[in-house]
């Protein structure tokens, strides 16, 4: 089994995600036709990684801790939802990028953009200082390894269809 217990995993996906976040944050600071192609390429890295951590999460994780903290885990499934819903918005604009790109719709990219940042920052510091918190002390070692292993299967599972 894994040393590592399930937490540190989670804590580690974030870490990479805020990594994509950063470099989503500089390209959109600094908005321009020219990194049109950088933005949808971080937003695609973030889908990505979002979609193994949120597996990790809604399919293992979550059903451990719900009936211990159900009302942490419904503001968690919310953010998890708002999350996809500006992704999807952002994803959408993107994908439908005008050949050359106007003022108007750069704008409205920073603009969502930036809210995408902010709900995934903002989910972050939330599930690390309450859930990850509560987590560390209701979960036993043992539970922990079971979740890490678990979440490894997932990545490879994942990995291998990608």
């Amino acid at each position: 089994m894994d040393a590592t217990p399930a937490c540190d995993h989670l804590r580690a996906d974030h870490r990479l995600m805020e990594e994509h976040l950063d470099r989503l944050l500089a390209a959109l600071s600094n908005i321009s036709p020219e990194l049109i192609p950088d933005i949808c390429s971080t937003i695609a890295n973030l889908q990505r990684l979002e979609e193994l951590h949120f597996e990790k999460e809604e399919s293992l994780f979550y059903p451990m801790l719900r009936s211990a903290y159900p009302d942490l885990l419904a503001q968690m499934d919310l953010q998890h939802q708002d999350i996809r819903e500006v992704e999807q918005h952002v994803a959408e604009m993107l994908a439908d990028a005008p050949e050359l790109p106007e003022v108007r719709w750069l704008e409205e990219v920073r603009r969502s953009g930036t809210e995408l940042y902010d709900r995934i920052q903002h989910h972050i510091v939330d599930e690390e200082d309450q859930l990850l918190r509560v987590a560390g002390s209701h979960l036993t070692p043992d539970q922990q390894e079971t979740l890490a292993s678990a979440f490894q299967q997932i990545q490879a599972r994942m990995s291998a269809t990608k």
